[in-house]
């Protein structure tokens, strides 16, 4: 007869079967490796031991080059090949080392280079091989007798070639292989230090250097588009030689070139990027007169075109995305015979080229940033105009779409607190603040949900606004390129 007490004991065994079962697939996974692995997986599949099935699945992303030297990678099949080739998070050494991997695995039963190879082929990432390393596989006998393989190979040297002219195609097979975006900073360089970037790989707690030259560049602006870094600066050559420049940065093979520069020269602008272009706004000439005027840059096509002005000539302000739009605060511009800085609020609408203009910020400041948290906007640092009155620092606010209305929140870390900002992973990252507890070669995280800072990271070099800015990128921190280039600790 069914009882409450009944009930409750099958409650109590199924815990207890539950129990046992997850020591069970503990105790497997501890003694699970490349070699016993069959006899472990035929038990998992028979008592649906996810845990197990999960953790082996998870052996083989991070270790395949060591997968591959076993009994189980030569007999896996296709599907269970694929479903590996396709994930972002597998990790290797290199793509054309992968690909001389899988080789072997079509050689040690000839019949799958007609039955499979163009299944298994199109998921490996061509694009990511290097000129040199795509025209030594051209005589593999797997891609001579793929039905498709000379068109994945082609892939490949599309992407090179259309590099050198422009912005390339990207296809899922172009993107590096990594799931998680993280920190990449440009330092701008100087007459004693290199234009540099570098990136922060969160697992090993390290640094990277990925690029550097002898430019030193003035008021760099950083935007990403399809994971290709475009910096909008002006290139110093001493002795008062300014020059406009556009310099893209590939993560996938570590190169940079430049593109079209600007149509005018520019300091103090504001750059957003917004599908494949890239839009600049307002700024100062070399002679210090403050612009009105507007560009976009398509990156397809390596042109740049005039848009609408601005309402008023602005320089110093800050600008973000939004659902499509852009919206730009704050910033200097001419209130009668003085320069001042303003509260201004304008949402730009790209597909109509049309200026909105929204409710004033709290307080007019200029060198100051944005960021996008949910449906907020979030407005920190910058300089206040001469003579407002602070209590101690210039606090932070925030703009509710929602609400259409501004909210006051804490101070930022300095008085003077000119900086960069980006929000990742829940925390606003603040670059290069002086601050009692911070030094300028530190990254300190601002809580939106707790309103308080705390310190994240310390860089190896200086990350003050004058020197530096951080954008978020997909980096293969497993890739033999990156990884050789970690910086040492002082």
């Amino acid at each position: 007869m069914y009882t409450a007490r009944s009930c409750k004991n099958i409650k109590i065994l199924l815990f207890q079967v539950h129990s046992g079962l997850d020591l069970c697939s503990d105790y497997m996974t501890s003694l699970m490796t490349f070699e016993n692995a069959e006899d472990f997986l035929n038990i998992a599949d028979t008592y649906s031991l996810k845990k197990v099935l999960d953790h082996w699945f998870t052996m083989i992303q991070t270790r395949f080059m060591e997968f591959t030297a076993s009994q189980q990678f030569l007999k896996m099949t296709a599907d269970n090949l694929i479903k590996h080739l396709s994930q972002d998070t597998l990790t290797a050494p290199s793509e054309y080392k992968l690909f001389r991997s899988i080789e072997k695995w079509f050689y040690f039963n000839n019949v799958r280079i007609n039955s499979d190879s163009v299944r298994v082929l199109s998921h490996i990432r061509f694009p990511l091989m290097t000129s040199m390393e795509l025209a030594s596989i051209q005589e593999s006998n797997v891609v001579k007798h793929c039905p498709q393989g000379v068109q994945f190979l082609a892939k490949g040297f599309r992407f090179h070639m259309e590099s050198k002219e422009g912005h390339p195609v990207i296809e899922t097979v172009s993107n590096i292989r990594s799931s998680v975006p993280c920190l990449v900073f440009v330092q701008y360089g100087s007459s004693y230090m290199p234009f540099q970037i570098t990136t922060y790989d969160k697992k090993s707690k390290m640094f990277y250097r990925l690029f550097s030259d002898v430019n030193g560049s003035r008021d760099c602006r950083l935007a990403v588009v399809d994971n290709f870094l475009y910096t909008c600066r002006v290139v110093d050559f001493g002795g008062g030689s300014l020059m406009s420049s556009v310099f893209r940065f590939d993560p996938r093979h570590l190169c940079g070139q430049e593109v079209r520069p600007m149509r005018r020269l520019r300091l103090d602008f504001a750059l957003v990027a917004v599908g494949k272009y890239l839009y600049v706004f307002g700024g100062l000439t070399d002679q210090f007169a403050i612009l009105d005027s507007v560009e976009r840059y398509s990156v397809l096509e390596n042109i740049w075109e005039d848009l609408p002005p601005l309402h008023a000539a602005t320089h110093s302000m800050a600008g973000i995305k939004y659902q499509d739009n852009i919206y730009l605060s704050g910033g200097v511009a001419l209130l009668g015979p003085e320069r001042q800085a303003v509260n201004t609020f304008l949402c730009f609408h790209t597909a109509t080229r049309i200026y909105e203009s929204k409710p004033g910020m709290l307080y007019a400041r200029r060198l100051h940033d944005m960021v996008i948290v949910g449906e907020r906007v979030y407005v920190l640092g910058g300089i206040p105009r001469t003579g407002t009155p602070l209590h101690g620092q210039i606090p932070i606010e925030y703009y509710s779409h929602q609400a259409n209305q501004w909210t006051l929140l804490s101070s930022t870390l300095s008085g003077r607190s000119v900086g960069h900002y980006l929000y990742h992973e829940g925390v606003i990252l603040s670059l290069g603040h002086e601050h009692h507890n911070a030094t300028e070669d530190e990254v300190w995280g601002y809580s939106p949900e707790s309103d308080s800072w705390a310190r994240h990271i310390k860089a190896p070099l200086r990350m003050s606004l004058t020197q530096a800015m951080c954008v978020l990128m997909y980096l293969n921190f497993a890739d033999e390129k990156v990884s050789k280039l970690f910086i040492k600790e002082k």
